[in-house]
């Protein structure tokens, strides 16, 4: 059965809620109609980022000439529209009779009759004697935009204990985007209620979702030092946000420099860069949009860069190894050279049989490097090698080396015949006579 509702304080003049967070709302003064609206839009910036970076007070009712208690199983409820995404906490304008011993929960709700979204209960001495701006901070939950939502004042236990304060002139709306709700004798309703609108705060912030990842960076892959040049990305964002990019010029997966804008989403982004030291980079990219949800790295765009001055490895001498080979079987052939810079150098052998090999290394100036073949017909093939340092300026092609696989001896008498079929028992003498 319902206790009903006792309307237990009735002001004779119109103020505003003095919030317990006093730095947020200290100098708000006295209203009255004329200037409530100013008051309001004054406390709101004030509000905004005083004490939370991230969130900032949304929805709120500050003025009150009543107070209302009620018990279970009655209800009251304030509707409110948010104008940001996450709803982070609220506060409300609450007080109690006597020495409660049970919980006042205050939950969230889509709808009046819905499940709680979340909820959260605090217990009798956390609830003041008299009125005062109480926050109850529950988990943060993602809303929907300009929907109607319902802050839901549940009283637990027997008895009118605890009081929600508000205001009750319908002359004047106090809040437009929303009124307060009693639900008693098993039904919600607005109608003939003593009270417009409950005192009650709101904070919220906006969620954001990342950045998709960028492309990767569109602009040359080589270059001189100290020579700007532009590189280009773009990307999109899930929410709509406005993107700015940060680049990462060295690889080092640390953004360098943010892009002094923001982009609207899928727009190309283009800005110009130059380096200082000769080198090769990994240029990679990432997005951020304005509420500073940021994307990952995207793929890195490979840049050599050459330093002006920068001279090519000089010549190799000519490959060294065995001059007189057979076919099938691998030979191993070295070269070196010197770097006038002091560069790191890779080296490639071109093999003369149509086959040469990749760059290999890096190694350092004067450093032999050594790779090995097998030629697959007889003949003679000339062995080159060439040099490239580390910012990608060739040498010239060595002087060959010429080498030789010789044809097989015939075999034609019967000693060599049977050398030949018995050649594990003279290694010796098969190797002078090179069957």
């Amino acid at each position: 059965m319902a206790f009903g509702i006792a309307i237990l304080f009735i002001a004779t003049s119109i103020i505003p809620c003095m919030g317990q967070r006093i730095d947020k709302i200290s100098d708000i003064k006295n209203a009255d109609f004329g200037n409530i609206n100013d008051v309001i839009q004054t406390n709101k910036g004030k509000i905004h980022n005083a004490l939370y970076p991230d969130e900032f007070l949304d929805q709120f009712q500050i003025i009150w000439n009543k107070g209302i208690a009620i018990g279970p199983p009655d209800l009251l409820a304030q509707s409110f529209k948010p104008s940001e995404n996450m709803l982070t906490r609220i506060e409300l304008l609450v007080g109690k009779i006597g020495t409660p011993t049970d919980n006042l929960s205050i939950s969230i709700r889509s709808s009046l009759d819905g499940p709680d979204i979340t909820s959260i209960s605090l217990p009798p001495e956390e609830i003041p004697a008299d009125k005062d701006w109480i926050e109850f901070d529950f988990e943060d939950i993602l809303v929907n935009i300009n929907q109607t939502y319902y802050i839901v004042f549940t009283p637990w236990g027997a008895g009118m204990v605890y009081i929600w304060w508000g205001y009750d002139n319908h002359n004047f709306d106090s809040y437009s985007n929303g009124e307060a709700w009693l639900y008693t004798n098993g039904e919600w309703s607005t109608e003939n209620f003593a009270i417009k609108d409950w005192c009650f705060k709101t904070y919220a912030c906006h969620f954001s979702d990342p950045p998709y990842t960028p492309h990767s960076p569109s602009g040359p892959t080589i270059g001189m030092t100290w020579m700007p040049y532009s590189y280009s990305t773009n990307t999109t964002d899930p929410d709509g946000d406005d993107i700015r990019y940060g680049w990462d010029w060295n690889g080092d997966n640390t953004v360098d420099e943010w892009t002094t804008e923001f982009y609207p989403s899928g727009a190309t982004a283009n800005i110009s860069h130059s380096w200082n030291t000769s080198g090769t980079y990994n240029v990679k990219v990432k997005a951020e949009d304005i509420s500073g949800a940021q994307s990952n790295f995207s793929s890195a765009k490979k840049v050599i860069i050459v330093a002006i001055n920068n001279d090519p490895p000089e010549k190799p001498d000519a490959p060294t190894g065995k001059t007189f080979c057979k076919v099938g079987i691998s030979y191993s052939y070295s070269a070196s050279t010197t770097d006038p810079d002091g560069d790191r150098i890779y080296y490639m052998f071109d093999w003369d049989d149509g086959t040469s090999t990749e760059w290999t290394g890096p190694y350092d100036t004067d450093q032999t490097s050594s790779m090995s073949h097998i030629w697959d017909a007889k003949g003679t093939y000339h062995i080159k090698v060439k040099a490239k340092d580390e910012h990608g300026e060739e040498s010239e092609w060595s002087d060959p080396l010429p080498i030789t696989m010789p044809k097989n001896k015939l075999i034609n008498t019967p000693f060599l015949r049977f050398l030949d079929s018995h050649s594990h028992m003279f290694p010796l003498l098969k190797h002078l006579l090179e069957l």
